[in-house]
């Protein structure tokens, strides 16, 4: 049995990689919002936050794991108040609020 012709054959378009690179997305749909979160106003590009990639507005680091955090993304440990991000911070739903808490915290608790 022969194979199957494809019925769309002159009519689909190639379909072939593209490379985007910073380049591209800079000039694309989104091109102001992504300069302003990824580069600094001199153009070098900055720290980009651990949890979300955006650029990094303070100096705060997870306790845990010392990477950098944007304010959006700082959540307090509810036993300690040391600092955790999204990777090393539980929330704890338990309860009527949520809570947050950080490894060694969390640790206790359970």
């Amino acid at each position: 049995m022969p194979k199957r012709s494809c019925p769309f054959a002159d009519v689909a378009p190639l379909q072939l990689k593209v490379r985007v690179s910073q380049r591209e997305l800079s000039r694309g749909v989104c091109a102001e919002r992504y300069s302003q979160e990824v580069f600094d106003p001199s153009g070098v590009a900055s720290i980009a936050c651990s949890s979300c990639v955006r650029a990094v507005d303070g100096k705060a680091v997870c306790g845990q794991c010392e990477r950098a955090l944007c304010g959006q993304c700082v959540r307090t440990c509810w036993g300690c108040g040391s600092v955790a991000c999204t990777l090393c911070g539980l929330v704890d739903c338990s309860d009527m609020y949520e809570k947050v808490l950080c490894t060694s915290c969390a640790m206790f608790e359970t």
